[in-house]
């Protein structure tokens, strides 16, 4: 299935403030649950630290330099100008409360760590906060994934499906590779902004 460092940069992009509006994380969360279930329980880990480093650097982001990159973000993709109005509501109103949900919430997930940063709010309580909702986002897709392959010899065509996921999974590992340049390219576009519109 998905190796160590596809699954901790799956996880881990699926978090990230900018990569994580086309990257799903889905997929390599629940291929974390099979291969619990296969005897591998190591693949939990890969996908919490993943989550946990996506939602930091996020955090970082947001606190260091969020306004520039939020106003660069809507500009580059106008549909999440609705989610950050609606996070920064829920954040004033809840904070506390939507961190540990925030994973639950769909599109408003996207940004949650990046707008707490943004609203400068202390970075050992997003810390507690947010962990506690990793473990709950996170969880709810291991355990579907668990359940899944647990249920998966039941199923007609199950050996196929398990014979392609297999064969493909060097293809996984270099899709998940792939969409990290995409994310390190989009931040030096960001970074390098500024000084395109100065010099015109």
């Amino acid at each position: 299935m998905f190796s160590a460092v596809g699954l901790f940069f799956g996880a881990f992009l699926d978090a990230l403030i900018g990569p994580n509006l086309f990257v799903p994380g889905e997929p390599f969360l629940l291929a974390a649950g099979y291969q619990w279930y296969q005897g591998t329980p190591l693949a939990v880990i890969w996908v919490l630290l993943g989550g946990f480093f996506g939602d930091q650097l996020s955090y970082w982001i947001g606190r260091i330099s969020g306004r520039r990159v939020q106003s660069k973000l809507i500009r580059w993709q106008p549909g999440v100008r609705r989610p950050i109005a609606r996070c920064r509501k829920l954040m004033r109103d809840k904070g506390h409360a939507v961190l540990m949900v925030a994973r639950l919430l769909g599109p408003v997930a996207w940004v949650v760590p990046f707008i707490a940063g943004t609203q400068q709010m202390r970075w050992r309580r997003f810390s507690l906060f947010a962990t506690v909702g990793l473990i709950l986002g996170v969880g709810q897709f291991v355990l579907w994934g668990y359940a899944l392959a647990a249920g998966l010899p039941l199923l007609p065509y199950s050996d196929s499906v398990i014979r392609y996921l297999q064969t493909h999974s060097g293809w996984f590992s270099g899709a998940a590779g792939l969409s990290l340049v995409i994310g390190y390219g989009t931040y030096v576009w960001w970074r390098a902004q500024p000084q395109a519109e100065t010099r015109r």
